[in-house]
């Protein structure tokens, strides 16, 4: 196992979703394929987890506007996409 892999193992990964989000599906399967262990916050209204919006824009300084949104040690990196680069960009250099 190489360095890459360690430091992912230690990662903390929290994500929020929705119930019925198709996206937030695919980037967790994504993650938990890399072997990210996976918090997650589930966000569908105000009666399902009230405080996770407020809680949000005060860590991160910005409004949840969309999920899913993925923290990965306590950086915010963004929905699926961002996410595939970084899983991606690790793959790479892995390899070299």
């Amino acid at each position: 196992m190489n360095n890459t892999d360690n430091d992912k193992k230690k990662s903390t990964v929290i994500m929020y979703t929705s119930k019925h989000c198709i996206w937030c599906g695919r980037v967790k399967r994504l993650l938990t394929d890399n072997d990210y262990p996976i918090s997650e916050e589930i966000i569908v209204g105000s009666d399902d987890n009230p405080t996770a919006i407020p809680d949000f824009k005060s860590k991160y300084n910005q409004d949840l506007k969309t999920v899913p949104q993925v923290i990965i040690d306590g950086k915010l990196i963004g929905g699926y996409t961002e996410v595939e680069r970084l899983v991606k960009g690790l793959k790479s250099i892995n390899r070299v």
